[in-house]
């Protein structure tokens, strides 16, 4: 990774292999609500994530794990990150993972997360929707 690199995405200790294991922890699913960065994305820009629409709706198991795995990782992260803020480029130790393309965009069209940056990164915060979001969603599994 060049300097360049590192300086665009905000650094989290743990192996990547953390982040799978978490996501399983909060989505049983096969499809895992991240992914591993290719050379073609681009996670930095809010442009990328808003292209090549997905019907996806944001009441599955899995937009639910995604933003409990999106706000756990962010804890782990060096620098520090507002409550209820998530980086759209995860950068391990070992590999740069992003949240899944097609939850997020999801998220944004539902207002239920808002993009803006920090420094050279983009983060995701979530709203007072996403917020209530999300509380809802849990607590309906609980029961």
């Amino acid at each position: 990774m060049t300097e360049a690199e590192k300086g665009q995405g905000m650094r989290i200790v743990q192996r990547s292999a953390y982040a799978i294991r978490l996501a399983r922890t909060f989505y049983a699913g096969d499809s895992l609500p991240i992914s591993v960065v290719k050379q073609e994305d681009d996670p930095l820009q809010l442009d990328w994530w808003t292209t090549n629409f997905q019907a996806e709706s944001p009441d599955s198991d899995r937009h639910v794990g995604a933003l409990q795995l999106y706000l756990a990782i962010a804890g782990s992260s060096k620098i520090e990150l507002p409550k209820n803020t998530f980086p759209a480029r995860l950068d391990f130790d070992d590999q740069s993972m992003r949240p899944d393309k097609g939850v997020i965009k999801v998220l944004l069209d539902r207002l239920l997360v808002e993009p803006r940056m920090m420094g050279a990164q983009l983060v995701f915060d979530l709203t007072e929707a996403g917020q209530s979001y999300l509380v809802e969603r849990t607590t309906e599994k609980v029961r």
